[in-house]
Order: structure tokens, then sequence, then C-alpha cells
């Protein structure tokens, strides 16, 4: 294992260690990063290798743009400029294979430096407006084969923590990732277009969603657009003002996802939301199905959202979200929960069971647990709930425009 300090780092939190450690990773193996803070900009991993981090080492974010890749670096970074952030990332890793981060170091993206107090933003008090150099997901790792990314500390992303695109075979384990939560777009784990992967023991504390999967072929990635065979499991998720789990985002198809043993929270909006088209301004519509929950417990404004679109609208293109089942369910939730389909695209095939819902006191009297609304084949068993005025089943679930419904 290569030390970086044989290669010239100075790791005293000043002095930029780009290159020190670059030319560590170029002689090919793991790198050893000894305790010490280390100013880096982006580097760039290699197959057969990676980063593994004592306790006490810090790899810190530069705060120069200049010390990052350009946005163009290679054709599958797509740039999400309507969220007012750059290409830039602090580690990279594209094309590669047998790619580890590990350790108990910590990797800073120095978040607050590009979005903070100095900058409140226009639109929510809560919430700061970003620097127009900001860098985008802190960790890319993009089409890459047999990745692991265990028990290291992610905090402080100026955008996503950790992003995972086109990728298969990968193994997320014991991370510990917070972000400043008045921080939006700072995801905690996203997870997009991949095949094969297991996220388990984690915490997640982030500002915006916690857990992403998608489905978002960038240009010129070399993937099917499709995400599938993903497992989560054992894990804490924490978003402060969007979702838990979002599953959900982009044109492809998502598939074959288990989630289990979880506790996710999402006070300000939902915990778990599951969404074909997100809204009218959505340049695309997901495919879901094939998704499995149990034993989870939840706490958001509203605990579930399943629709195949938010509102009435064309959709830009055909999707369907269908055969999903949720099992032995604790949700405390401010407002109710819903499944909804659209007139023309009817959400199908959900079952919940095993489902017990805590109501805060201020929950309205004549407000719903649930409200099922163009939707087939969907069955709620085993419901009970706490705290509820309701003596009546039927006003606890609201029902509209839909087939075969069964509630028990």
């Amino acid at each position: 294992m290569r030390n970086i300090k044989d290669y010239g780092a100075v790791g005293d939190g000043i002095a930029l260690d780009t290159a020190a450690i670059q030319r560590a990773i170029d002689d090919g193996g793991m790198v050893y990063i000894p305790a010490g803070v280390y100013r880096i900009g982006t580097i760039y991993l290699k197959s057969n290798g990676g980063l593994h981090l004592a306790a006490g080492a810090v790899l810190k974010g530069s705060h120069d743009r200049a010390d990052y890749n350009a946005d163009d670096f290679c054709p599958q970074n797509d740039v999400f400029t309507a969220e007012y952030v750059t290409g830039a990332h602090l580690i990279v890793a594209v094309g590669q294979e047998n790619i580890t981060i590990e350790g108990r170091g910590t990797i800073d993206g120095e978040g607050h430096y590009w979005m903070n107090e100095s900058r409140p933003s226009p639109y929510d008090s809560r919430e700061y407006a970003p620097n127009p150099e900001r860098p985008g997901q802190m960790i890319f790792i993009c089409e890459c084969k047999n990745v692991h990314v265990t028990d290291v500390n992610l905090v402080n992303g100026p955008y996503w923590h950790l992003f995972l695109h086109g990728c298969e075979d990968v193994l997320v384990c014991g991370l510990t990732i917070r972000g400043d939560r008045p921080r939006w777009t700072n995801d905690g784990i996203d997870i997009d277009c991949c095949k094969r992967v297991c996220v388990s023991n984690c915490i997640v504390d982030v500002g915006d969603d916690a857990l992403t999967v998608r489905a978002h072929k960038a240009p010129l990635l070399h993937s099917d657009g499709i995400c599938e065979n993903v497992v989560v499991t054992n894990c804490v998720l924490r978003a402060d003002r969007d979702y838990g789990i979002r599953v959900g985002v982009g044109s492809g198809i998502i598939r074959n996802c288990v989630f289990s043993n979880l506790d996710v929270e999402g006070m300000n909006t939902a915990g778990i939301g599951i969404m074909g088209y997100w809204s009218p301004e959505s340049k695309y519509a997901t495919t879901i199905e094939d998704i499995m929950f149990s034993n989870i417990n939840v706490r958001g404004g509203q605990a579930i959202h399943i629709f195949t679109a938010g509102a009435e609208a064309s959709l830009p293109n055909p999707c369907y979200v269908r055969n999903i089942k949720m099992s032995s369910l604790m949700l405390y939730q401010l407002h109710n929960s819903f499944l909804r389909g659209i007139s023309d695209n009817i959400l199908e095939n959900v079952r919940l069971s095993d489902v017990t819902v805590r109501l805060p006191d201020t929950y309205g009297e004549n407000e719903p647990v649930f409200e099922l609304r163009n939707t087939a084949h969907v069955s709620i068993d085993r419901l009970n709930v706490i705290g509820s005025k309701a003596d009546d089943m039927q006003k606890l679930v609201n029902v509209y425009d839909s087939t075969d419904t069964a509630i028990n």
C-alpha cells in the first residue's frame, strides 16, 4: 500500500496535496492516507486500486474552482446547471474496475464554503443560495465495475455526496454521511442506471434526499438506462427538506429493488417517495416495477408517496408504476399518505400489509390516513391506526376513480 507521505503530501490542511496523492494513485494499487488534513482538488482513481483513509485522515475540498476537473472532462459528466452547480468533483472514477474507497477517515467537500449564510436564498429563509462555481457530486463513480465504498465518513458535500452512475457490482457499507440541513441538493447516496448494488449499515443525515434510486441516462452513458437488482438494508436515512428514500427520476426503468430493516425520516416532504413523473416541468418519466419494502419505520410530513404522476399531465414518454409491495410498516405522519395514478396511466398492483399508522393530536379529524386515486388492484391489509378519532375504516382511506380496491 503506497503512503502518500512518500510522494510529498503535507497534510497540514493548507498546502494543496492533489498532485502528491495523484502520483501515488498513478503508481497503482491501494493508496494509504495517514492521519492529517489534506487539501485537494479532483483526484482520479484507477483500476485495481483506491484509497484507504486511516482514522484521523481528512481529504478536504479546495475552495478554488481551478483545482477541479473541467465540466467536459468526460462525455458522461452530465452537468445539472438548472440546480446551480458545475460539473466539478472531488474524487472521480470513470470506466474503471475494482475500485475501493475504505477506512475510518473522512472526505469533506467543504460544502458550507459554497453555500452559506453570506448568500441567503431569495426563495426560502431556511436555505442558502449557491456560489456559481459550486462543485457537483463530491464522489463521482461512473461506469465502473466491482466498486467498494466502505466505512468512511462523507461530510459537507457541496452537492450530492456519493453518485454511482452506470456502475455494476457495487457494495456500499458502513458509511456515515452528514450534510448541512439548510443546504438543498446535498443528497446522500444516488444510485443511477446501476446493476447489482448493495447498500447496508449506513447512517445518512442530509438536507435533501437521503438515498435515491434513479434511471437517468446521461449523454453518452454506455448504459441501457435500467437500474435494477438494488438492495438497501439496515440503514438510518434522514432528509431535512425532501425524501428519506426517493425512487424515480429519468426516462429509463427501475426494477427489482428490495428495501428492508430501515429507519426513514422526511418530515418536510415524505419518508418514502416512489414516482414515475415528478411534475409537469419534468423532462422525463420513469417506469418503476417490482419493488419491495419490508420492516420499515417511517416518519414524514406524509409517510408515503407512490404515484405515476404528481398531477394530471401528458407524460413526456411512456412509463408505468406497478408491482409495489410493502409489509411490516410503522408510519408516523402529519398528513395523509397517497397512492395516485392519472386518468390515462393508472397506478396498479400495489399491496400494503401489516401497517401501523400513528397520528399526532393535531391530525385533521376528517383527514384520511391514505388517499387512493386512479389506481387498480390495490390492497391495504391489516391496517392499524393509533390516534385517529375515526371509528369507521372507510373514513381512514379515501378512494377515488379506482378499481379492485381492498381495505382490511
